[in-house]
């Protein structure tokens, strides 16, 4: 199984959104109903924030400030290009203590991706790359072949292509 898969092949393409002023009761009715945690604050056409549950948990529950989305969203949002790999999703989100990256191409919304997204596809990958970065291992996103030998099953951050399949070193000697 190979681990070099994109933001852009697993990012969610239906993104749901709000306006800046609309209510946090409005924004949490959009999040319940598609079963989400996050829509994206857009004004006309452009993205001028995120709204999380969490934000809506801290920011409006605990302190009981704000009534309107752009009262409690986040401004400075965080964003990954489709281009880059989940790899380096995943160490974003962790760096960052953050659940939801918007997905930006030319400085257009083109998708979300979510921790939740990254475990559904490579849930070893996830546990794996986040038990790196604790241990201090790695310091920005690998370069490497990172994933599931093809033969004998094992997870290695070492995999290199052979006839078609993505091989560890153990089993390349």
């Amino acid at each position: 199984m190979r681990m070099n898969v994109l933001v852009g092949e697993v990012m969610n393409k239906d993104v749901k959104t709000i306006r800046p002023d609309d209510s946090i009761k409005k924004a949490a009715a959009v999040m319940k109903k598609n079963r989400i945690g996050s829509v994206i604050v857009m004004s006309g056409k452009k993205v001028v924030g995120i709204l999380t549950a969490r934000d809506m948990v801290y920011k409006y529950i605990a302190t009981g400030k704000g009534s309107k989305a752009k009262d409690i969203m986040t401004k400075d949002i965080i964003t990954i290009s489709p281009k880059k790999r989940l790899t380096q999703a995943a160490q974003l989100m962790s760096e960052k203590k953050i659940e939801k990256l918007p997905v930006f191409e030319d400085k257009q919304i083109v998708g979300i991706i979510t921790a939740t997204d990254i475990v559904k596809v490579e849930p070893a990958l996830f546990e794996l790359l986040l038990e790196r970065m604790r241990m201090g291992k790695i310091s920005h996103a690998p370069d490497f072949g990172f994933g599931q030998c093809e033969k004998c099953g094992n997870y290695s951050d070492d995999l290199e292509e052979e006839s078609g399949e993505y091989i560890c070193s153990e089993c390349r000697d």
